[in-house]
């Protein structure tokens, strides 16, 4: 034990005479191994969670009597087979990176070993739960990998008939978008064509329809006016011929100038009656029966007051005559812009009587289009939803339940490198290849260390050594050089410390200097 030792000191101090040899191999294998470290391309981990029931009959028959491990790879087999693949690297431009037909068949062999297929469980219901990865220096491109590769094993485990389905399904959305497109094309006519001709089409009827209408409003209205013309000089007469005003001021009890406005509203309620219906009519009869019991109640209460009575004409009632007549102004007035209008708009269509029928004519081919339109647009929902119906229904009883438990996912950081224990390996690499430099070149150019290895390699006797006496000028130089050599070996393992403490910052920095 004390030779081999003896032996590893006297080697070590032999190599120390290159200790700058090995100072600038370490830094050299250093500096190389950090920028190795930094810039080594992440590489992004999609993973996914899927059901398989390896229970199925496909599968049994399969894998009868088989292990875990031959389940695990049933499922690997059908994942990974090359159509699918062929199909992952299509979608997901992974055949870009292939620029002749043995660079995509070896892009496909790298996809196999790369896709991880891994069984959950060993028993009960994670026995059939699997878990999918991928990695990638493009994070959404492992994302999409194993997304198409699930998509592409869903649609294959489908059986022949249901995959009809998926296409007839496929079908259908194709012809309700198109039929979506003409039935919004149509109605965008329908709109166009009643704003060009808004006074001729509408929604509320055809053109002659309207033309009635208005003509019945308008004979209404014409009614109308003739009525409120007659109230009006009824109650001009009233209020010419009424009573002179006592000017003397003397004043009306409140209750019987109520009475003598109720009298008056009733006359006037009464004399619109007459004008509509006749005498025999009940409402006549009615506010006939009103007006003789006010104005019974009237002549009762005048006699009452007395003398007192003779001022009711004063100048109130005067006033609410006046009210009535202007109310009345209005209403004639009101009525008479109103036949104008009517006038006008009649013309307006009379005018325009030749024309109509053909934009009717139009307007209902219009609506006829759109509207058989509609019916096939709705016809191809209806179709669409009960063939979604049918394919779920079949995917209930396919032969290999696939359920996506969780769908693919790639964490925004990278999986690897794990530079940090890369820089740990440059470090070690570093120093070790320092050292072996200096062992080398010590090997390849040996001297006596001790007078025992003088003994040991020549066989001559030693009797003494000399030891050195160094001057003060040569220690101090030593150990100048010694100081050196330490503050070299510090800054070395300071680079690496600075780096590693700072790692994600000179990374990103170092990759996108070489990009």
């Amino acid at each position: 034990m004390d030779q081999a030792l003896q032996h590893v000191l006297t080697e070590a101090r032999g190599s120390w005479r290159f200790r700058w040899v090995a100072m600038a191999t370490a830094w050299l294998v250093g500096l190389v191994g950090i920028f190795i470290a930094l810039t080594v391309p992440d590489r992004f981990e999609a993973r996914a969670q899927v059901f398989v029931d390896t229970r199925d009959p496909l599968i049994t028959a399969s894998a009868r009597g088989a292990d875990a491990e031959v389940s695990v790879a049933y499922v690997r087999r059908l994942l990974l087979s090359t159509p699918n693949l062929e199909q992952v690297a299509e979608q997901t431009a992974l055949d870009q990176r292939a620029e002749t037909a043995e660079a995509f068949q070896r892009l496909i062999t790298g996809l196999q070993q790369q896709i991880e297929v891994a069984q959950v469980g060993r028993g009960g219901f994670e026995a059939n739960l699997y878990t999918i990865a991928y990695r990638d220096t493009d994070r959404d491109i492992a994302e999409n990998v194993v997304q198409v590769l699930l998509d592409s094993f869903q649609q294959q485990s489908l059986e022949g008939d249901l995959r009809d389905d998926i296409q007839a399904l496929s079908f259908l959305d194709q012809q309700i978008d198109d039929y979506r497109r003409r039935l919004e094309e149509a109605e965008a006519r329908v709109a166009d064509f009643r704003r060009r001709n808004a006074g001729l089409v509408g929604a509320e009827g055809d053109f002659f329809n309207r033309l009635a209408s208005l003509q019945d409003e308008f004979r209404q209205v014409t009614t109308d006016l003739r009525i409120a013309r007659e109230t009006r000089a009824s109650l001009a007469a009233r209020f010419r011929g009424g009573a002179s005003v006592d000017n003397d001021g003397d004043a009306v009890p409140g209750g019987l100038l109520e009475l003598e406005n109720q009298v008056l509203q009733a006359e006037r309620q009464l004399d619109e009656l007459r004008l509509r219906y006749t005498d025999a009519h009940p409402s006549v009869i009615t506010a006939q029966e009103t007006l003789d019991s006010l104005s019974t109640r009237l002549e009762r209460r005048r006699r009452e007051l007395g003398p007192l009575s003779s001022s009711t004409t004063s100048a109130a009632v005067l006033e609410n005559f006046s009210i009535a007549l202007t109310e009345a102004e209005i209403q004639v007035n009101q009525l008479a812009g109103r036949q104008r209008d009517l006038r006008q708009r009649i013309a307006e269509l009379q005018a325009k009587v030749e024309v109509a029928p053909q934009l009717e004519a139009e307007l209902a081919g219009l609506n006829r289009d759109n509207t058989v339109l509609r019916e096939q647009y709705e016809s191809l929902l209806e179709r669409r939803e009960l063939l979604s119906f049918d394919i779920d229904r079949k995917r209930q009883g396919r032969q290999i339940e696939f359920n996506i438990i969780e769908p693919p996912m790639a964490p925004e950081f990278a999986v690897e490198p794990n530079r940090q224990m890369l820089l740990m390996l440059a470090l070690v690499a570093a120093l070790g290849a320092g050292a072996g430099v200096a062992f080398i070149l010590h090997q390849l150019r040996p001297v006596f260390i001790t007078g025992r290895s003088i003994y040991q390699e020549l066989g001559i006797p030693v009797l003494g050594s000399v030891s050195m006496t160094w001057t003060k000028s040569a220690t101090s130089e030593l150990r100048r050089v010694e100081l050196l050599f330490t503050v070299g070996l510090l800054l070395l393992l300071g680079v690496f410390g600075v780096t590693f403490m700072s790692l994600t910052d000179i990374s990103v920095y170092a990759r996108n200097m070489l990009a």
